[in-house]
């Protein structure tokens, strides 16, 4: 679960795999500091979200251009990203609509997507996501609120209708 959220927050495998590390790692360096009767679940949550977003603050990583040449390549050599698969089209349309939807979820504020990654792509209760991040259940719901609008007024020119 530690791995999903930070993965959907980060959307790169390899970062996930080490923040993911890095959150246990965090855990039982800290876990003296769980209270009685606090959920497990929800304070290594609010870790794992709290250590992306600490990181992600941190670096920025410069998107790579198809027009210049590959990484540690010379001049002349060109990206290869061919696919013969018999749906091609299909499974093109479905990364496209994948990679809108995670730059539309990356573009919102830390606070917003990690209410939407939890609520929606989690199935957490509102309820539980306040617990989570200790903050109070209307929060949860206005961030939800305003994240859907933001998601909403982001991908309307992808969508039709």
């Amino acid at each position: 679960m530690v791995y999903r959220v930070v993965y959907r927050m980060v959307d790169n495998e390899d970062d996930a795999a080490d923040l993911t590390q890095d959150v246990f790692v965090r855990a039982y360096e800290r876990l003296h500091t769980i209270r009685d009767g606090q959920a497990f679940q929800a304070w290594i949550t609010r870790m794992a979200i709290n250590l992306t977003h600490d990181k992600s603050r941190r670096r920025r990583v410069t998107p790579l251009s198809l027009d210049s040449p590959p990484p540690g390549t010379g001049e002349g050599m060109e990206w290869q990203l061919s696919d013969n698969t018999p749906n091609h089209d299909a499974r093109l349309l479905a990364g496209e609509l994948s990679m809108q939807v995670q730059q539309a979820l990356s573009a919102l504020s830390h606070e917003h997507q990690a209410v939407v990654i939890l609520h929606h792509l989690e199935g957490m209760e509102v309820e539980e996501i306040s617990r989570t991040l200790g903050i109070p259940t209307g929060t949860v719901k206005s961030r939800l609120s305003r994240a859907r609008a933001e998601l909403r007024r982001r991908l309307e020119g992808y969508f039709e209708g």
